[in-house]
């Protein structure tokens, strides 16, 4: 009998460590990539978002990625489309994207939240972006994205939130790299 239920306890140990490491051993989407070249996000036309608000985008995203990549030594370049010569045989990844809110803040909502134990350090400017990944000598979309932040106590303003989307976008690449 003490064997049977030595066994039965073994047997789920077993699966519950196999189960755990499928789950663990998820493959790195951006673990081959020396190179990050980001293009300027595309913005609709007609919306709230300047037409700046793209450029301003892949500025912040090459700057958060660089500093990541800096960090953790991810990366040999990170650059903007344009701005330099990559050399041959590095694996490029190419991240590109689209705006998709730009709002700025309001005294109103501040006024709102101030009321709300807390709230006043919440932020009332949001930015939101859809990226791709993708891999630059195949075209084939790695992965996609939609990442919405918004801005935070003194620094509430639409800039502050498209720094803090960059930065969450770069460590999404951190955590699949």
């Amino acid at each position: 009998m003490k064997i049977r239920i030595f066994l039965g306890v073994t047997v789920v140990l077993a699966m519950i460590c196999a189960a755990s490491s499928m789950a663990v051993a998820k493959e790195a989407l951006f673990k081959d990539y020396n190179v990050v070249v980001v293009q300027a996000f595309k913005v609709p036309a007609g919306g709230p978002a300047p037409s700046t608000s793209g450029s301003e985008t892949a500025e912040a995203l090459v700057y958060q990625i660089g500093r990541y990549s800096q960090k953790y030594s991810l990366f040999d370049m990170v650059i903007k489309e344009g701005t330099a010569q990559v050399a041959a045989g590095k694996k490029v990844l190419l991240i590109k994207g689209e705006v998709r809110e730009y709002t700025r803040p309001t005294v109103g909502r501040r006024i709102g939240r101030s009321f709300i134990p807390g709230g006043e350090y919440t932020g009332t400017a949001y930015f939101a972006a859809h990226y791709q990944f993708i891999d630059k000598a195949t075209g084939k979309v790695l992965d996609e994205q939609d990442l919405r932040t918004s801005s935070s106590g003194r620094d509430d303003t639409v800039e502050y939130a498209i720094q803090r989307n960059a930065e969450a976008a770069a460590k999404y690449i951190y955590k699949n790299k």
